[in-house]
């Protein structure tokens, strides 16, 4: 459906891990969107008023609306955080294409920190509905405390079988069993076959999704394959 504008209402917000916060909000009467879609959410500001686009990190058979991102300190960040449960924001969604493709029966993500966002809501979509869809996410993060949404990707790990998670840490401490460093195309390798049959979606800082473009280069990914999206506001 084409984008709509609506007031919406803050329902409650909390920190998920480090700096990283989670943020809930009504849904706009007839509002419905594609698992991996955004939305901007309009806020005032010392400024005045201020917007900025985030994936639905909910489901379509949600209740709420959820946004997960990182409080980097502007003003923006600053007047969301401060919202109270009751008060008005100005939506306007859904748009994007990060979705996945009629006919794809097979995700891989590649993924870093708050870029999970996208993913997170077409796997929570793919548990609630039994769509089958089979998802093996590859997720780096830096350490072991704050994995957003580590819990939710637990859950839907034991929810169905057709969904991996392999979380990759850049700084793990000594007692992490994971997988280290960084995602690279051996890491890729020794979880999955990256050309049998995979639709690749890449989320996250413009730097996370040049590199992880460069590595299903040099793993001969079909670009026809490959879907991305880089959010802004954390730097090239």
């Amino acid at each position: 459906m084409p984008p709509q504008t609506a007031i919406v209402r803050f329902v409650e917000s909390r920190v998920e891990c480090g700096d990283v916060w989670r943020f809930a909000f009504t849904r706009p009467d007839g509002y419905s969107f594609v698992p991996g879609q955004a939305m901007s959410l309009q806020v005032e500001t010392p400024d005045g008023p201020a917007s900025h686009y985030f994936s639905h990190c909910d489901a379509p058979g949600d209740e709420h609306a959820l946004v997960v991102t990182r409080d980097t300190g502007s003003d923006y960040k600053t007047a969301l955080r401060d919202l109270k449960p009751g008060d008005q924001v100005t939506v306007r969604g859904p748009m994007g294409r990060l979705v996945v493709p009629e006919g794809v029966r097979k995700v891989a993500f590649l993924v870093g920190g708050v870029g999970i966002t996208p993913a997170a809501s077409i796997v929570r979509d793919v548990v609630q509905t039994a769509s089958g869809l089979e998802c093996l996410v590859f997720y780096g993060n830096a350490t072991e405390a704050c994995i957003p949404l580590r819990a939710e990707f637990d859950s839907y790990e034991a929810a169905a079988p057709g969904i991996r998670c392999v979380n990759v840490l850049s700084d793990a401490d000594a007692s992490w069993r994971g997988e280290r460093g960084h995602i690279t195309a051996d890491l890729v390798r020794a979880h999955c076959d990256p050309l049998d049959g995979w639709h690749w979606m890449l989320s996250g800082t413009p730097g996370m999704v040049d590199a992880m473009r460069e590595l299903l280069a040099e793993l001969e990914v079909p670009v026809a394959d490959v879907a991305f999206e880089e959010f802004s506001g954390y730097g090239r």
